[in-house]
């Protein structure tokens, strides 16, 4: 995969990502780490996809806290998505 595919990717898997949450100060921080994404050097997009990851991972809790499945189902998709492309992308280590 090529720097710009991986930049590409972690950047649509953040908007769609953004699209579930309500929360303007989450929708804030996903953009910037956005446009983060599109802009670092290929060395901090590990950085970039473990604070995605975990951001996603926080809305998650947020959303089965409030009991809301609907975008707890979306969100839960999307976190799975980051794990799975983060990992062939070698952005993160299976342990």
């Amino acid at each position: 995969m090529t720097w710009h595919y991986i930049a590409g990717e972690l950047s649509l898997l953040l908007g769609e990502l953004q699209e579930t949450t309500d929360d303007e100060m989450t929708a804030l921080e996903i953009s910037n780490l956005r446009r983060d994404a599109e802009i670092v050097p290929y060395c901090q997009l590990e950085q970039i996809a473990s604070e995605s990851l975990e951001l996603a991972n926080n809305l998650c809790s947020s959303s089965l806290s409030d009991r809301d499945s609907l975008h707890f189902m979306r969100q839960l998709s999307l976190c799975s998505e980051l794990w799975c492309f983060g990992i062939s992308a070698g952005l993160f280590v299976e342990e």
